[in-house]
């Protein structure tokens, strides 16, 4: 708002030069995380049990991915055996439509451990996937 009176006040010619111009305007601080209460993940996951996203919010829950991360999750990006997953996309919302992207930092970039519970809820959400595909198999 000074920024607009000052600009006015120069138009107008009472001041030479608007001083607002040479300083950066704050950066918003960004937006604190609340972590769920370990009631609330209960909650969560009893919500969840059944459900066909059951294993995302397992997922989200156990390793604290991002969203962006956890959507953008391939297969190929999951190893059962060696209980770990790989982040190297994330989902991205640009102009209206998603699209897959690199992760914004190198940092950002890297393999989560699993755990027992996370590599479980995979593995019956990767056996569900394999009997949908059957039957869809035997219809066709």
């Amino acid at each position: 708002m000074l920024h607009k009176a000052l600009s006015q006040a120069v138009k107008w010619s009472p001041m030479p030069r608007n001083v607002t111009e040479a300083v950066s305007a704050p950066r918003p601080s960004p937006k604190e995380i609340r972590p769920l209460s370990p009631e609330q993940v209960r909650k969560l996951l009893e919500a969840a049990t059944g459900d066909r996203l059951e294993a995302l919010w397992v997922l989200a829950v156990h390793t604290g991915m991002r969203q962006g991360e956890l959507l953008a999750l391939k297969w190929t990006d999951v190893d059962l055996q060696a209980d770990k997953v790989s982040v190297r996309r994330t989902l991205t919302r640009e102009s209206g439509h998603y699209t897959l992207g690199e992760p914004k930092t190198k940092k950002s970039r890297r393999t989560v451990k699993l755990t027992g519970a996370a590599t479980e809820a995979l593995r019956s959400h990767l056996s569900r996937q394999i009997a949908d595909m059957d039957r869809v198999s035997a219809r066709g």
